[in-house]
C-alpha cells in the first residue's frame, strides 16, 4: 500500500516543486534520486518494490508467500530510509 500511496504523493511533490513529473510509479523514486533527495541504491530498491506491487495487484494468485514474507523481513528498512531522507523538507 505504501508503494502506491507513497509514489503518488512523491510524484505530486516533485511536480509541485518544479521538478519533472514521473511517467511511472517506479520512475518516481528514480527522479527523487536524481534530485539528490535519496541515494540511487534506495531508489532502485523502491522502484523494484513498485514492480512487486504490480505483480501482487494484478497476478496475486501467483504470489509466492515465502517471497512476500522475506521481503517484509528484509526490505522494510527501505521505506524507513525514504522517510528519513524526505522528512523535514517542507513538502
Amino acid at each position: 500500500m505504501f508503494v502506491s500511496k507513497g509514489s503518488g504523493s512523491i510524484a505530486h511533490l516533485l511536480s509541485a516543486s518544479g521538478g519533472r513529473a514521473p511517467d511511472t510509479r517506479g520512475q518516481t523514486f528514480l527522479l527523487l534520486a536524481e534530485t539528490g533527495v535519496i541515494d540511487t541504491d534506495i531508489a532502485v530498491r523502491l522502484s523494484k518494490a513498485v514492480g512487486f506491487r504490480n505483480i501482487a495487484i494484478h497476478a496475486y494468485e501467483q504470489i509466492d508467500w515465502a517471497i512476500v514474507h522475506s521481503i517484509c523481513q528484509t526490505r522494510s528498512g527501505d521505506f524507513e530510509d525514504l522517510a528519513i531522507a524526505t522528512s523535514g523538507r517542507g513538502w
